[in-house]
C-alpha cells in the first residue's frame, strides 16, 4: 500500500514537472504578430479571430487613429501623434518614417520581451512602407528575430505606388531575417474573377495565418522531434532569399505532395528553394506517420533543393485535433538571389545594343553591296555582267567626250549603270 502511494505521488510529481516544463517552454518563447498600416491591421484582425493559440500576441500599429478603432480583438499603438494628429501619413512614407522615429520609445517598449516578431504590412502606401523599416531597426538592435509578410500593390494602382513599394521592400529585405512577398495581382490569377474584393483579401490573410500558425505550433508544442528556437534562429540567419509555405496531406501517402504544395503558393510570384543553404521541415500529423513516407518526403526535399550540402532541420509533432492527416511547413533560407529586374533590363538593353550593332554592320555590308549587278548570282555571272558594262561604257565615253549627240535610250541605259562603276570605267 505504501509503495502504491509512493508511486502515485511520484507520478503526480513527474506530471507536475512535465507540465511545468511545457509551461516554461511556452513562456520563454514570446511570439508577437504585428500589423503595420491599414493593410497590416486588417490582416491582424482576421488572424486574431482565427488563432487557436493563447500564448501569442497580436498588435496593430498605425498613424491613423480611425483605422485603429476597427481593431477590436487585439492591442493597438498609435505612432507619431504629434506630427500626424492621428489622421494618417497621407500616403507619404517619409511622414510615416518620421512618425515611427518620434514614437521609437513606445515601439521599443512594445517589443522588449519578444523572442520572435512576425510583421505584416501592405507596401506602396505611407505607414506600412515608412514605419516598417523603423520597427525592423529597433528589433535588430534588440537581437530579435523578425519574419516579414508583405504585399505588393495592384498593377492598376500605378507606377508611383509600385516605386514606393519596391524601395521599401529593399530596406525590409536588408533588415529582416526572412521576407515573404505576396502579390495582389496574383489574387486574380489564384481566385475566381467573380470573387469579392474583401473575400480575396481574407483569403490572402488565411494563407498567411496558416504559415504563422504552423510556426507557432512548431516552436511552442513539444513533439517527438523538436525544432527549438536556436535551430529556428540559425536557419533565419542565413543570407539570401526565403521561401516558406504550408502543404496539407489528407492521408499518409500524400506527404510528398504536401511538401511540394507548400512551395506552390499561388499568391507568391516565384518561390524556388534550389540552392537553399538551410531548410526547416516541420511535419505535424494527426497520428504517427510511417517511416517510409517520412524518408521519402525528405528524399523529395533533397531533389528539390538540388544540393546535398544544405542544412536540413526536421520536426515531427503529433496533434490529435488536426482536421486532416498532416501538415508540412517548409522554411528555406539562404537561397541564391536571382538577378533583379533592373539588372535583367540592363542586360537586355546591352543585348539589344549588340544586336543593333550587328544589324548596323549587316546593313552597311548590304549598302556596300547594294550596287552589285546581280545580288543572287555567283561571281562568274557578275564578272560576265561587268564585262558587258565595260563594252557599253567603252562605246559611250568617246561619244560623250566628242560632244556627239547620244540617243535618249542609250543615255538612260548609261545612267542605269551604278555610279561607282561608271567612275571606274572612266579611269
Amino acid at each position: 500500500m505504501h509503495n502504491l502511494l509512493s508511486k502515485e505521488k511520484e507520478s503526480k510529481e513527474n506530471e507536475s514537472k512535465d507540465s511545468e516544463f511545457k509551461e516554461t517552454k511556452s513562456e520563454e518563447i514570446n511570439i508577437h504578430v504585428i500589423g503595420v498600416g491599414g493593410c497590416g491591421g486588417n490582416a491582424i484582425t482576421n488572424m486574431a479571430g482565427l488563432c487557436q493559440h493563447s500564448n501569442i500576441r497580436f498588435t496593430s500599429i498605425n498613424t491613423d487613429i480611425s483605422a485603429l478603432h476597427q481593431c477590436n480583438n487585439h492591442e493597438v499603438l498609435l505612432i507619431g501623434e504629434a506630427t500626424t494628429k492621428g489622421y494618417g501619413a497621407g500616403a507619404d512614407p517619409q511622414v510615416a518614417y518620421n512618425a515611427a522615429r518620434q514614437s521609437e520609445e513606445a515601439l521599443s517598449t512594445l517589443i522588449e520581451n519578444d523572442t520572435i516578431i512576425i510583421i505584416i504590412a501592405g507596401l506602396g502606401g505611407g505607414t506600412g512602407s515608412g514605419a516598417m523599416p523603423v520597427l525592423l531597426d529597433i528589433a535588430k538592435k534588440n537581437n530579435i528575430d523578425v519574419m516579414c509578410f508583405v504585399t505588393l500593390p495592384f498593377k492598376s494602382e500605378g507606377s508611383k505606388r509600385k516605386e514606393i513599394a519596391l524601395t521599401a521592400l529593399q530596406e525590409i529585405k536588408a533588415a529582416a531575417n526572412a521576407t515573404l512577398v505576396l502579390s495582389n495581382d496574383s489574387l486574380m490569377a489564384a481566385l475566381n474573377e467573380t470573387v469579392g474584393l474583401l473575400s480575396a483579401f481574407r483569403h490572402c490573410d488565411t494563407q498567411m495565418h496558416r504559415i504563422v500558425e504552423a510556426i507557432i505550433t512548431m516552436l511552442t508544442k513539444t513533439g517527438y522531434i523538436n525544432v527549438d528556437i536556436n535551430d529556428f534562429s540559425h536557419i533565419l540567419s542565413l543570407e539570401g532569399n526565403t521561401a516558406l509555405g504550408v502543404g496539407v496531406a489528407e492521408d499518409g501517402s500524400l506527404l510528398c505532395d504536401a511538401l511540394t504544395h507548400a512551395l506552390e503558393n499561388p499568391l507568391v510570384d516565384e518561390q524556388s528553394i534550389i540552392g537553399a543553404q538551410g531548410v526547416i521541415v516541420q511535419l505535424t500529423c494527426k497520428e504517427e506517420p510511417s517511416l517510409a513516407m517520412y524518408e521519402q518526403m525528405l528524399a523529395t526535399l533533397q531533389n528539390i533543393i538540388e544540393s546535398s550540402r544544405a542544412l536540413i532541420i526536421t520536426g515531427v509533432t503529433v496533434s490529435a485535433e488536426l482536421p486532416h492527416f498532416g501538415e508540412v511547413l517548409v522554411i528555406a533560407t539562404g537561397i541564391p538571389v536571382a538577378p533583379q529586374h533592373s539588372e535583367i533590363k540592363e542586360r537586355s538593353e546591352d543585348e539589344k545594343s549588340t544586336e543593333s550593332a550587328e544589324y548596323t554592320k549587316l546593313d552597311q555590308y548590304k549598302q556596300l553591296n547594294q550596287f552589285s549587278l546581280l545580288e543572287e548570282v555567283d561571281m562568274v555571272e557578275q564578272s560576265r555582267e561587268l564585262e558587258e558594262y565595260r563594252e557599253f561604257i567603252g562605246e559611250m565615253l568617246p561619244m560623250k567626250m566628242n560632244g556627239s549627240r547620244i540617243s535618249a535610250n542609250l543615255e538612260s541605259k548609261y545612267f542605269n549603270i551604278p555610279a561607282f562603276i561608271r567612275q571606274q570605267m572612266k579611269q
